[in-house]
């Protein structure tokens, strides 16, 4: 029996496999984690993109904010002069897919021109689509650019910021670990309006 015994510890048959299976979990795990790391830069990317294509769109198309728009021409009496900062109230304007106001808590769901928010989504969707709706706000600042009477737009040019909100990215190849989303952060583009009238 203990020959027996000895002769078993003596035996290193089979620890090449052995070795091999520790080595090659953790070598699999490394290619996985580099692929999600990947992954998840590559995400990152095109949220980036996509905020840039969103406010393109909104500094070139139809102002989503209607009390913006409704602006336009009404400040005859300053007819060439630069817009005063009290004109836009509030300021800034907020506007999501519930509606446009003053902070995201305090939305008008009358005052969205969601044709135009829809747009402005699409063309971003088009790029990534993870993004729905619900993860875009548009911002309207007035920021003193801008002419009373303008014939051609709105008299306000509002610098528009567009920003991405609540974006997750998951696990895909170490899933077998039960890793969780990770919540991206907010992604910001902002421009100045051009004429607020494309459609």
């Amino acid at each position: 029996m203990t020959r027996t015994r000895c002769g078993m510890l003596r035996d290193r048959r089979g620890i090449t496999s052995v070795e091999f299976a520790v080595v090659a979990v953790l070598f699999f795990a490394a290619v996985l984690a580099v692929v999600d790391f990947g992954r998840l830069l590559w995400q990152w990317n095109l949220a980036v993109q996509a905020t840039r294509i969103g406010v393109r769109a909104a500094a070139v198309g139809d102002i989503v904010a209607l009390d913006l728009r409704r602006l336009d021409g009404t400040l005859f009496a300053l007819a060439g002069q630069p817009v005063p900062a009290d004109a836009l109230t509030p300021n800034p304007t907020i506007c999501s897919r519930e509606g446009c106001g003053p902070a995201l808590g305090a939305l008008n769901p009358a005052g969205i021109d969601a044709a135009a928010f829809d747009r402005i989504v699409a063309r971003m969707r088009a790029h990534d689509r993870n993004i729905g709706p619900e993860n875009v706000v548009i911002e309207y600042r007035h920021v003193g650019l801008g002419m009373a009477g303008n014939p051609t737009g709105p008299d306000i040019d509002p610098l528009i910021t567009v920003r991405l909100r609540d974006l997750e990215f998951t696990f895909m190849g170490l899933a077998f670990l039960h890793l969780p989303s990770i919540a991206l952060p907010d992604f910001r583009a902002s421009m100045t309006a051009e004429d607020g009238r494309g459609a």
